[in-house]
């Protein structure tokens, strides 16, 4: 089983440079999982054409699909978020597709992450009323550009 995020800091803020190499084995992640999204569509029963719809035309078609199938492993991490929040994921597994994805979480004391992060939160996934938002912060909207 996994350990929470927590408790393998926990265990690393006590791990002395011998004992490093042994953390790296246990807990290191080297592989990124290609199959995330694909996954969550299989556990949700999404199909890929309602991630598509959910992206309101931000993201294009065929990149969408090139992500989904893993085709396309760098995306960016707004993309990322678009796809998130398109597949209607919660905090903890958009934070979980992030790391996968090699970005940052969204952070608390971001403004504009602090929006996303409340969109989320109360499970808000209209692209549209997010980037108003987001606009209406002065802030960079959600697109498919970054």
């Amino acid at each position: 089983m996994e350990k929470p995020t927590t408790e393998l800091l926990n265990i690393l803020n006590h791990t002395g440079t011998g004992e490093m190499d042994d953390f790296i084995e246990n807990y290191g992640k080297t592989d990124m999982n290609h199959a995330i999204f694909s996954e969550y569509m299989a556990q949700q029963n999404m199909t890929a054409s309602a991630i598509v719809k959910g992206c309101r035309g931000l993201i294009s078609k065929s990149y969408v699909y090139d992500i989904l199938g893993g085709v396309k492993t760098n995306p960016s991490r707004d993309i990322v978020l678009i796809l998130c929040i398109a597949a209607g994921m919660d905090r903890k597994l958009v934070r979980r597709v992030l790391e996968n994805y090699g970005h940052r979480d969204l952070y608390v004391k971001d403004t504009r992450d602090i929006i996303i992060a409340t969109y989320i939160n109360n499970q808000i996934y209209d692209l549209d009323r997010l980037n108003d938002e987001l606009f209406r912060y002065g802030l960079a909207t959600l697109n498919g550009e970054s």
